[in-house]
């Protein structure tokens, strides 16, 4: 990479000038009329050397090798360096691009290079909402970028199949649904089925909170779902069936598929064994009845891993699953938990429970990554489910939108919409609460998925009328305009960034990296001829074309997004 090459040479002035630093930086300047690449070492070493930061700039610039790599170093005050680079070497990373070749550099979270990550997590019998939409966009993202930057990456997904909610549901079914009309709705469609059993929780709820008797009931067949007894399993498997068909058609419809689906019910038993264990060693005690955690000891909270009743809190079946993840595809290096903040407390104590009993197995090899809530733009829309937005309602409203904009078949409608909505979510920091502004997300005016694909398609359309892209470049020999320089610069940094993605868990690096990338090619497209320039310039302006092309479709794949050849 340049950026190596020229820490490289920056390290070797610094040596002549007996200084040793092993922290030295390189940064892109805001204005590019700055140069390509700026450090700010000089002022960092101003206090040590106690000397004039403006002084030791001048004195590295005096001791910087000199080579092909950089035309022109500029000291400004205070004391920055700034350095530009030749052209052929940011021609030779573009070529590349075209070729298809992506050379990121590499970024593990241990020495087996083997991670997962576990996201999604949608409870059955409730539907798919706007905050699992943008957990599952983050979730798919990260699996991608962490993948191109060299590592095995496990695709898990925790589904809650137990609980009260699904008790409140099935006594609602039982006791207010006729046999006659239970018949009808095992006919209709997964998405009607999923509506039924949405309006039988609430139902269920209000029996529960109003009725001592259904709430007794309810109890009951709470105790029976985990139990795994009497005569509501039958109705619970088949209804915790549909809602997995209707998350599967959620996933595929949002790019996404899992290597394991972790049903909640599959870690009760379990849960109880290992909380035993717990207990026997002294990590969980008794009290009132219960098996807890008391965290104080640990600055952190205490908490029940089994209840009165005897049944096993999430707790208790978290670590669990814990156990199952850790062993069922070999040593993992780290699972990263894409969950929202909330749980925080309860990671922090499962985590260090994990940790307690199993040191070698758990200890610093999980994160909780809390990414923030979703709110809709006050005023702008309501979802038809009331205080739940749900996920395929959000996105269907998006596709109409656009649909009304721009005069697409379904298909790619289809695709533009999934990139509206992931890349609204994607371009925030994922720690960050977000509003979504459905018009902000289609608009082509600022930085969203769809003005991304609409350059896309423009580069497409460029390439679309060359017979043959002659790739006879060897070297740019004329002074380039200031627009294809800006374009030349921001390719190169493309692995970088993806490098920095991974390191950080921040796909909006890679979101705004091609939203910046999109602008200088637009403004590039509308100030300079392409088709009609001489030969080598045409040669030159049609790679760049091509390259922006390769890395944008590059980017947007890494974000979980698809590309159209048309809008």
């Amino acid at each position: 990479m340049i950026k190596d090459k020229l820490l490289t040479n920056l390290r070797t002035a610094l040596e002549k000038i007996r200084v040793e630093e092993k922290e030295v930086s390189l940064e892109y300047p805001s204005n590019p009329d700055y140069g390509d690449f700026a450090t700010s070492i000089a002022l960092k070493l101003a206090k040590t050397l106690k000397k004039n930061p403006l002084q030791i700039a001048e004195d590295i610039k005096k001791n910087f090798p000199k080579d092909d790599l950089v035309e022109k170093v500029e000291v400004i005050k205070p004391g920055f360096i700034n350095f530009w680079i030749n052209s052929n070497y940011f021609l030779d990373f573009a070529r590349k691009t075209t070729e298809g070749t992506f050379d990121f550099p590499e970024y593990h979270l241990g020495k087996n290079k083997k991670l997962m990550i576990e996201f999604a997590h949608p409870n059955t019998h409730k539907l798919f909402h706007i905050g699992h939409l943008r957990n599952i966009s983050i979730g798919e993202s990260l699996v991608r970028i962490f993948e191109a930057v060299g590592n095995k990456v496990i695709r898990s997904n925790y589904q809650g199949d137990v609980g009260l909610h699904i008790a409140k549901t099935l006594w609602s079914m039982k006791n207010q649904t006729s046999e006659k009309e239970l018949d009808e709705i095992k006919k209709k469609s997964i998405h009607e089925r999923m509506q039924f059993l949405g309006k039988a929780y609430s139902n269920g709820q209000v029996a529960y909170e109003t009725d001592k008797k259904a709430k007794k009931q309810i109890i009951e067949i709470n105790g029976m779902i985990y139990k795994k007894q009497g005569d509501v399993i039958p109705l619970w498997k088949e209804t915790v069936k549909w809602s997995f068909e209707y998350f599967d058609e959620i996933y595929k419809r949002l790019y996404t598929k899992f290597d394991r689906l972790y049903p909640e019910s599959e870690f009760a038993d379990k849960g109880l064994k290992i909380c035993k264990q717990a207990e026997k060693k002294g990590i969980l005690k008794k009290s009132e009845g219960a098996l807890v955690f008391e965290g104080e000891q640990y600055g952190l909270d205490t908490r029940v891993f089994i209840n009165s009743l005897g049944y096993p809190t999430y707790e208790g079946k978290e670590v669990a699953l814990a156990e199952k993840e850790f062993s069922e595809f070999g040593e993992l290096d780290k699972a990263i938990h894409v969950v929202t903040p909330e749980q925080k407390s309860f990671f922090k104590v499962t985590f260090k429970v994990e940790e307690l009993l199993d040191k070698k197995k758990f200890k610093n090899k999980q994160f909780h990554l809390a990414y923030e809530w979703v709110k809709l733009k006050e005023g702008k829309m309501s979802s038809r489910t009331g205080n739940v937005v749900e996920a395929e309602w959000l996105v269907d409203k998006t596709k109409e939108k656009i649909l009304e904009k721009f005069k697409l078949d379904k298909d790619p409608a289809e695709i533009i919409a999934i990139a509206a909505v992931k890349y609204s979510f994607l371009k925030q920091d994922v720690f960050s609460q977000i509003t979504f502004d459905i018009n902000e997300s289609i608009s082509l005016d600022g930085n969203s998925g769809p003005y991304i694909l609409y350059t896309f398609v423009r580069t497409q359309s460029v390439l679309k009328k060359v017979d043959k892209i002659k790739d006879t470049l060897t070297s740019i020999k004329r002074l380039i305009e200031v627009e294809e320089k800006h374009l030349l610069v921001t390719l190169n940094s493309f692995p970088e960034i993806v490098y920095e993605a991974a390191k950080n868990l921040s796909p909006n690096l890679i979101a705004n990296y091609l939203y910046d990338l999109a602008q200088k090619y637009n403004l590039f497209y509308q100030k300079h001829k392409i088709l009609e320039a001489e030969e080598e310039i045409r040669n030159f302006r049609l790679l760049l074309t091509n390259a922006t092309g390769q890395v944008i479709k590059n980017g947007l794949y890494l974000l979980g997004i698809k590309t159209v050849n048309k809008m």
